[in-house]
């Protein structure tokens, strides 16, 4: 259901006009909620808070990634030269805060997020002076947007999750005293679960003898009459790519690092489900829709059912695609003013841009084409800056700051996910607990610029038309809390 025509390109043979007209319905719909995770995957998209000592300093560490163990995500090579075990475990707590205010009515629409965990733990060993070894369970990929069902972007998306666990073995060996390589494999589980309500205004009549895009709009059916409600779930676990890292220690104030994650291919598979959402709308009046009578007082919700919209057009059914997340590309330096004080500066690169050229979507459904999406993303860049001060052998303060560039571009700034710069701030502390043990705290502020996009899409828009269709305003802000825990023996 939803626009009448795609604005996807078509893969399936030619047909019967009525035909494809049924399969340009469920299509668009489907396609909608398979292709949301490329909508999702912006810069907001990709998360980099996996460990309460980096996150306070801003994510920053790539050459001194912390003592913990997290050095699996922020540079595998700095599992070289640990000594003994060291195990980890902690979260992140997202609070997302943002709303949407209408050109045409000043309303403004409240985010509905609640906090959301994003937990971590890394083991860690270091054999002897030279080699490391670990194993990490983290979520580099993530995001949850929710939505009151009052919105109008709910025809976009509503309730939208993407997760995707990644599980890392790393190795790392000291070649010289002054060099360190590390690398690990991704084991990678992905899960998409992406909610939308479908519009009966723009559904396409499934009767013949009506002109070829024929709406119920045509016939009095509002705009925003909620019809059905549609349900995607998919997931799918493979081992794919790796990360690798290398730390150059110059002398004992300067080290240089570099760190790269390839890119990971996952083939979803998953259920589309539609069910019906009552429209309690009486006809009015006698209708004649093309060679079919309608008589007034009908029920809409039981005429829908006889016309077989949820039988033929919506059928529950399997959907399959392949999303990639992008590769990142991570240089930074470390430097030591003065005894207790160390300053760090890092910058990513995250090939948005090459993994979402385009998306292809393909159904178990006979009735419904393969389709291939395109999208228009870019890639993005993050400046960091930290510094810690060993204030003591028991406490360590942090801070930092980072800039993260937009990578959905001005067409692509929808409810799935309404992305754009950001500029964060990042605070925290390490203690001492004990010998053994020790307790990591972190403290970060996003405040995104301000961003029009559109709550809607219409099929066949090119992307100025795409871009012509924002209709409002997006401001967001969030809260991360980190902590972690710490164990060496």
């Amino acid at each position: 259901m939803l626009p009448c025509t795609s604005r996807f390109h078509h893969l399936a043979k030619k047909s019967h006009p009525e035909t494809n007209r049924m399969r340009q319905s469920v299509g668009y719909a489907l396609s909608l909620l398979i292709g949301a995770p490329a909508v999702l995957g912006a810069q907001g998209f990709g998360i980099y808070e996996l460990g309460a000592c980096g996150m306070a300093r801003a994510g920053t560490g790539v050459a001194a990634p912390c003592a913990d163990g997290s050095a699996i995500f922020f540079n595998p090579a700095g599992l070289a030269g640990l000594k003994g075990w060291h195990v980890s475990g902690g979260g992140t707590f997202i609070k997302a805060v943002g709303n949407f205010t209408s050109d045409s009515t000043l309303a403004k629409t409240d985010l509905d997020n609640p906090w959301i965990p994003l937990p971590s733990v890394y083991i860690a060993y270091g054999s002897s002076q030279k080699w490391g070894a670990g194993v990490g369970v983290f979520f580099p990929y993530g995001l949850e947007t929710r939505w009151p069902l009052s919105f109008d972007g709910r025809f976009t998306g509503y309730d939208n999750i993407i997760r995707n666990i990644y599980i890392q073995p790393s190795l790392a060996y000291q070649v010289t005293p002054w060099l360190s390589l590390g690398a690990g494999l991704d084991i990678v589980n992905g899960h998409v679960e992406l909610n939308q309500r479908l519009d009966l205004s723009q559904q396409l009549i499934p009767l013949p003898g009506l002109p070829l895009g024929t709406t119920f709009a045509q016939f009095g059916i509002a705009p925003g009459t909620d019809f059905a409600n549609a349900h995607l779930e998919a997931s799918h676990t493979k081992v794919t790519g790796g990360h690798f890292g290398a730390i150059v220690k110059v002398n004992d104030r300067v080290s240089f690092g570099a760190r790269y994650l390839m890119h990971a291919t996952i083939d979803y598979a998953g259920t589309a489900t539609f069910s019906q959402v009552p429209t309690g709308v009486i006809i009015p009046t006698t209708v004649t829709v093309g060679t079919r009578t309608i008589q007034a007082g009908t029920n809409l919700d039981a005429l829908l059912d006889t016309l077989g919209v949820f039988a033929v057009l919506l059928p529950n059914q399997n959907v399959t695609t392949t999303i990639s997340n992008p590769e990142q590309l991570v240089f930074g330096v470390s430097y030591k003013p003065m005894a207790g004080w160390t300053l760090y500066g890092d910058y990513q690169l995250t090939w948005w841009a090459k993994r979402f050229a385009a998306l292809p979507i393909n159904f178990s459904n006979a009735a419904t084409p393969s389709l291939l999406l395109n999208t228009y993303y870019q890639n993005a860049s993050d400046f960091r800056l930290g510094a810690e001060w060993v204030k003591n052998a028991k406490l360590t303060l942090r801070g930092g700051y980072l800039y993260n560039t937009a990578a959905a571009p001005p067409e692509t700034v929808t409810p799935l996910l309404p992305e754009g710069a950001r500029n964060e701030l990042t605070a925290g502390a390490g203690v001492a607990l004990s010998p053994k043990w020790s307790v990591d705290f972190a403290y970060q502020f996003i405040k995104q610029n301000d961003r029009r996009g559109r709550t809607r899409d219409i099929s066949g828009a090119t992307a100025d038309q795409l871009q012509a269709l924002n209709n409002g305003l997006y401001s967001f802000s969030a809260h991360l809390v980190g902590l972690s825990l710490a164990y060496t023996f």
